[in-house]
């Protein structure tokens, strides 16, 4: 028989076969697993991704429809009638791209009320939802709705108010609790052309930013709730300064805890220097100052003694709210007022005389006869057109000095400018609304409270130095602030 013999090998090499197969089969799918992996996360990314591009477009377009809502509502409150016309009266609605919902608040009387302003309001303010015409995708929804708020001031029929809070050309000093808010103020509420600028002693605070051409020195607890700009040295001492400050030098140096913000930071992002406008020679113009209509102001002469003191009682325009200038320049000693005098404004009223010398009178308050604002200006003529202040003073001159004693007040509603090309001496206290532009070096001492309101006065900017023109109808101001709010 014959037996044939079959070598194992063959088996032996089928199973080596078999294992390399099974090898190769797990190695393939590990690299599927892998791959797949790497797949879903590019897919996420993507998906990501395109849900933060949609977010982004859609804060654009949500953002750009906030600020048609704004310039809408600004825009119609420039027609008298438009925001009470509207379906909803003070509110400004677009169901159309760009799609906005726009409410008017005015502020009067130390409040915020919803509705158009009257002509006794102070400011207006337009808060504006807008909504993004493409919504973001995958929960990216952040962006669909923004909403911007915009402050302005209110102003009304007549000259337009213009520049800032105090305007010292020569500089000044300030001290003992003297406490000013000049935070709506354009700029820098505190602004000295060619001088340097002293806050002294006690616990003086000023709210806002100021930009000083010399020096700035604190010698006393002084704050600034703003930044500054000062073209010379600053000394801090113990005194602070809330946000940034620009100088040529510092002491101490470093200024460390002194200066909130960043000492002489870079520009941008830092705001660059306000523009200081240069001074304004007025003079005697009575055609300059004209109503709405085209009217010009009554004027009156003080040509008597007793014509030269203000009155305890009425004073304004012959016919009932019109507007009256009192020319006092003939005044041999300026105009003036007895102790406990309360003056009422039955309209607005200008005064010009070659110096205000209210620093022996006490308790002066000038006030209006009703709660209806009245403007009041007190003007010493700037008898050379040079662009300096030029004060005629002196043993041969016949200019002075504004200066105020004790219990000196501008009361709510009344608002003042007051310009000359001499000094503002402030010594013993007083209470002032409005705006303050002094040619010399000038004193707010000892407890004064100071309120910026703008006046302006007529034919000037007085916060370029350009020209102006008169206000016809009521409507916004300056911008007073714009940003970005929630809700």
């Amino acid at each position: 028989m014959l037996l044939i013999h079959r070598p194992r090998v063959i088996r032996v090499h089928g199973r080596v076969g078999e294992s390399e197969h099974g090898s190769a089969l797990a190695a393939v799918l590990g690299v599927m697993a892998v791959g797949l992996i790497f797949v879903s996360l590019i897919t996420t990314s993507i998906v990501g991704s395109f849900g933060v591009s949609t977010s982004v477009r859609a804060g654009v377009q949500s953002g750009a429809a906030a600020d048609a809502g704004i310039a809408a509502a600004r825009r119609g409150l420039y027609t008298i009638g438009n925001c009470a016309a509207q379906p909803t009266p003070g509110k400004y609605v677009s169901t159309v791209a760009p799609v906005y919902s726009a409410t008017v608040d005015y502020f009067r009387n130390g409040a915020w009320t919803t509705g158009c302003p009257p002509e006794t309001a102070n400011q207006v303010r337009i808060v504006s939802r807008g909504t993004a015409q493409s919504s973001g995708v995958n929960g990216a929804l952040v962006g669909d709705s923004t909403s911007v708020e915009a402050v302005f001031t209110y102003v009304v029929p007549g000259i337009m108010p213009s520049g800032t809070a105090l305007y010292l050309y020569k500089g000044g000093i300030v001290e003992s609790n003297s406490g000013f808010d000049m935070t709506e103020a354009p700029a820098a509420g505190l602004m000295i052309k060619n001088g340097n600028f002293d806050c002294a002693k006690n616990n003086s605070v000023i709210n806002g930013s100021m930009s000083v051409a010399g020096n700035l020195t604190f010698t006393g607890s002084c704050t600034v709730n703003g930044s500054a700009w000062v073209g010379g040295t600053a000394t801090l001492g113990i005194g602070s300064i809330r946000d940034n400050l620009t100088a040529r030098a510092v002491s101490p140096n470093p200024p460390g805890s002194r200066v909130g913000g960043m000492y002489n930071p870079p520009v941008p992002p830092a705001p660059a220097p306000p523009t200081v406008p240069p001074w304004t020679d007025q003079g005697y113009n009575p055609a300059a100052w004209i109503d709405p209509a085209g009217t010009p102001y009554e004027v009156r002469t003080l040509n008597t003694p007793a014509a030269c003191v203000l009155p305890n009682g009425s004073l304004g325009g012959t016919s009932a709210g019109a507007p009256v200038i009192l020319d006092g320049r003939g005044c041999t000693l300026g105009v003036a007022a007895g102790s406990n005098t309360t003056v009422k404004l039955t309209s607005d009223v200008v005064i010009f005389a070659n110096r205000f010398d209210f620093s022996g009178t006490n308790s002066l308050t000038f006030a209006s006869s009703t709660s209806t604002p009245r403007r009041l200006w007190f003007i010493t003529p700037d008898l050379q057109a040079d662009a300096q202040p030029t004060c005629n003073s002196g043993v041969t001159g016949t200019q002075g000095d504004f200066s105020v004693g004790n219990g000196f007040a501008i009361s709510d509603p009344v608002t003042a400018l007051l310009y000359t090309p001499c000094a503002f001496n402030g010594v013993n206290g007083f209470t002032w609304r409005g705006q303050i532009i002094s040619g010399q070096y000038s004193s707010l001492k000892n407890n004064p409270s100071f309120t910026f309101a703008s006046l302006g006065l007529p034919g000037v900017n007085l916060t370029t130095g350009g020209p102006s023109s008169t206000i016809t109808t009521p409507q916004p101001g300056a911008v007073i602030s714009r940003r970005e709010v929630t809700g």
